[in-house]
């Protein structure tokens, strides 16, 4: 693929996500509709949230993040919904994310609903982990719930469906012994 094609596809994949976001019609209980400055914050935050983990810029992932946030990884894990708050979160993933070469989240399809000081965002990901030329990775859908701070719009629950996965998932074993390796 020329690199005139992947800039194309990326414009047009890039473009679609903000318009999706912009003019998704606001399902709101008060009557108070989201602003399109709204929806655009929004999917900023969604997307930011994968990017800046991906470049390890863990100050700007807390960022985007309510103090209290609530995870639902239990259809691709297993195990429980988690609330915790932001910094154990991020500790959380800077324990694993780190022991990977790159990681990838592409997130796209941003719809947004809501109103007043709460929004619901759905979304795809296709997220790739890599270590050397092993790789495994998730196509999945998210759900993020959205509260309105003085500091902005902030993720406080995070839940993913998985779709479809490749690769080999013993990766993220790997990724965590090497990681913790790191770390000591």
């Amino acid at each position: 693929m020329s690199l005139v094609t992947r800039r194309h596809i990326f414009a047009s994949a890039a473009s679609a996500t903000m318009i999706s976001a912009v003019s998704a019609p606001a399902l709101s209980a008060s009557g108070d509709a989201l602003t399109a400055e709204d929806r655009i914050a929004i999917a900023e935050a969604i997307s930011g949230i994968g990017l800046y983990a991906d470049l390890r810029e863990w100050g700007r992932v807390k960022s985007y993040f309510a103090a209290l946030v609530t995870t639902d990884y239990t259809s691709l894990f297993g195990g429980e919904v988690a609330i915790s708050d932001r910094d154990a979160l991020i500790a959380q993933w800077q324990g694993l994310l780190p022991g990977f070469d790159a990681t990838q989240h592409l997130i796209t399809n941003i719809t947004v609903d809501g109103g007043d000081n709460n929004a619901v965002a759905r979304s795809h990901v296709r997220a790739t982990h890599w270590i050397g030329a092993r790789f495994w990775t998730v196509g999945a859908s998210y759900l993020h719930r959205l509260v309105r701070t003085p500091e902005g719009w902030r993720v406080n629950a995070i839940s993913i469906r998985p779709l479809y996965e490749e690769g080999d998932r013993a990766v993220l074993a790997a990724a965590a012994d090497r990681a913790n390796a790191k770390a000591k």
